[in-house]
């Protein structure tokens, strides 16, 4: 099946009523879920079907999901894999998110949550080939960008501002890079123009209300008309993106560590995973301007 119309998603867990229940939700979304009830089976799968995102528990029989996780990078170097959790396995998880899983969620979570990461995650996998406008001539190159709160398609920018990354770091790194941009735009949109905290953002999900709260905010205290604005810098041997809204900024020192003792507790988990994929994220004093920079890896291609 060609990568633009594979909706298949594996899931592997043990427990059969949470697989029946995904694989119900994942249908009314359009994909075709394939369910596996340990490590071992998923890999079987996974070799078989060939699925566009693998979602898999971390504590199963015969295989942990860290290992699953190497085991299917080992077949394709760029596989999808999205981690459910509970307590006490934080370093198991810690661990298979530098080793390149893309997220993770913590049970018991948010079924609606999972469904809208895994719609985006596949968009990213089903871009149109840019390749053909890659230059391994390119020396240095920045661009500015300046996005309205209500733009809903932010790939575009994304795409445009990642062109080159393979410059300075192996392609099967570049999707978490890819994500992490969006998760900061995200935030700068929901939590800093539009003011929606973490926890009403939770609520509204939990409640199927998430719509409706997007469009109250856009439309109060002349929302819409506020900018995210997006710079970015490729250079030899660094990546720097900056992220700015025109909200009130946050507390960001309050943030934990990135460690297996908060990963878990962590209330935004995009900036949690950003932090792991990017070698520096920092803000302004205020608050409404994040820097992620990622340095030229050993491993690049170019």
């Amino acid at each position: 099946m060609d990568i633009l119309t594979n909706r298949r998603v594996l899931i592997a867990d043990d427990e059969e009523i949470l697989r029946q229940i995904l694989s119900r939700f994942l249908k009314q979304a359009g994909f075709e879920p394939i369910e596996a009830k340990d490590g071992r089976e998923a890999i079987e799968l996974f070799r078989l079907s060939h699925p566009v995102v693998v979602v898999s528990d971390i504590m199963m029989p015969h295989m942990d999901g860290l290992t699953l996780l190497n085991e299917i990078r080992k077949i394709d170097k760029n596989a999808m894999v999205i981690l459910m959790t509970g307590y006490g396995n934080e370093e198991i998880l810690l661990e298979a998110l530098r080793g390149g899983a893309v997220n993770f969620f913590k049970k018991p979570f948010n079924f609606k949550e999972l469904i809208q990461f895994i719609e985006s995650v596949v968009r990213h996998r089903i871009e149109p080939d840019l390749s053909f406008l890659f230059s391994k001539h390119l020396v240095e190159e920045e661009k500015y960008f300046e996005i309205p709160t209500y733009e809903t398609n932010v790939l575009p920018v994304i795409n445009q501002i990642t062109l080159h990354l393979k410059k300075i770091v192996p392609d099967c790194e570049i999707l978490n890079l890819k994500i992490g941009i969006e998760e900061m735009i995200a935030n700068a949109v929901e939590h800093g123009n539009l003011g929606i905290s973490f926890e009403e953002k939770h609520r509204a999900l939990e409640e199927g209300k998430w719509g409706a709260i997007l469009e109250s905010r856009l439309n109060s205290d002349n929302n819409r008309n506020k900018l995210i604005k997006i710079k970015s810098i490729l250079k030899k041997d660094t990546f720097t993106v900056k992220i700015s809204d025109e909200g009130s900024g946050f507390d960001w020192r309050s943030l934990p560590d990135v460690s297996a003792d908060n990963l878990l507790s962590y209330n935004g988990r995009g900036i949690f995973l950003t932090k792991i994929y990017y070698d520096e994220v920092k803000y302004n004093n205020i608050g409404n301007e994040v820097t992620l920079v990622k340095y030229k890896s050993e491993e690049s291609d170019q």
